[in-house]
């Protein structure tokens, strides 16, 4: 069995950060749970909080294709505490069955769950520490109606129908401001993480090669190798920016950062999106992919990557599948949504299991 990770738990009010603090830690190499996902995955159809949640809120929630209505279900309890309750009582054993499989399988150092309510919930209970993002009322605004496209009005009830933050900050052993810019707030998630002992770079090495998380004494190093490959101006600002919603690994020969590589994520799914430079003199895709799949592997269970980036010959040496062979036990509709999520249908993609 591993050895039981450190589990920190992020929290926050709506639009506070905690998913640039979690995709952070991500890029250190913790493997990283968002319990909002996990709880929308409970009720997919078919699954026993499906038909419970028909049955209290009723079947006029389902669409066409069987999928509950989130928007539709998120306004009934948005303006009702009590079917927000009854809609807590059914998902939360689910996702907190869910969460501590994840943690008694886990083999990395750390593992990290962002939760808007985690100290109301059980799962509370599985972490060593506590993490606020937290970031003034009116900057929250501001992200929901530029970021998300919320109106005026939604987005002031969104933030006035919960606790303040100061009440989350009060619980915690952390609190990570974002109310700055995003080098800041990687400063201080990096920070925390040292001043814990935990790990901040996770690597994998081959002879001269090694696939690791970048640092920012490589960030002007990949920005140079950005620019000239794409031919587009990059900024250590722009890599800060990135992260947040990104793993961006990166391939070094001896000292020398050759390839910068940036795949989506979706909970334990991965897609690689884009490498610079495609090809390297160093390394066939051979070697470098394998290296890519362990640096990955104990937090991400599919590696899918766009044919645009692999092409037919390099795939099949790499011993992929074609994106219509996805892993019998990853729901089909989780896996199709990310990749339209991210432009892609599954014939144009690649696949390979991690597990």
């Amino acid at each position: 069995m591993p050895q039981k990770p450190f589990v920190i738990g992020i929290t926050g009010n709506i639009a506070s950060g905690k998913s640039v603090v979690r995709n952070y830690l991500a890029n250190f190499g913790a493997d990283t749970i968002d319990a909002d996902l996990t709880a929308k995955d409970s009720y997919l159809p078919g699954t026993p909080a499906w038909q419970t949640i028909q049955d209290t809120f009723g079947e006029d929630l389902c669409m066409a294709d069987g999928q509950i209505n989130r928007s539709k279900l998120g306004m009934i309890v948005l303006n009702d505490p009590a079917s927000l309750r009854k809609l807590e009582a059914i998902v939360h054993p689910y996702v907190h069955l869910a969460i501590s499989e994840q943690i008694e399988k886990c083999d990395r150092p750390v593992l990290a769950i962002e939760a808007i309510k985690l100290l109301e919930s059980d799962v509370v209970k599985l972490c060593d520490q506590i993490w606020t993002a937290a970031a003034d009322k009116q900057v929250r605004f501001e992200r929901l109606v530029q970021n998300r496209g919320h109106s005026e009005e939604l987005a002031w009830a969104k933030i006035n129908a919960q606790a303040p933050q100061e009440e989350k900050i009060a619980c915690s052993n952390t609190v990570i401001w974002t109310d700055g810019t995003f080098a800041s707030t990687f400063q201080q998630t990096a920070r925390s993480l040292c001043d814990l002992g935990l790990p901040m770079v996770r690597q994998i090495e081959q002879n001269s090669l090694r696939m690791h998380s970048i640092v920012e004494s490589k960030f002007q190093s990949a920005c140079d190798l950005l620019s000239g490959r794409t031919q587009q101006g990059w900024t250590c600002d722009r890599i800060y920016n990135v992260l947040a919603a990104n793993l961006v690994p990166v391939l070094s020969h001896e000292e020398e950062l050759i390839q910068v590589r940036r795949l989506s994520t979706r909970q334990n799914l991965a897609l690689l999106t884009h490498q610079a430079p495609i090809k390297t003199e160093h390394a066939s895709e051979q070697i470098i992919f394998p290296m890519l799949e362990d640096w990955l592997r104990g937090a991400y269970r599919l590696l899918a990557v766009s044919r645009m980036v692999l092409p037919s010959r390099d795939a099949w040496q790499c011993r992929f599948l074609p994106g219509e062979d996805i892993p019998e036990d990853i729901p089909e509709d989780i896996y199709v949504s990310f990749l339209k999520a991210n432009g892609l249908m599954p014939g144009e993609v690649w696949v390979k299991s991690l597990i």
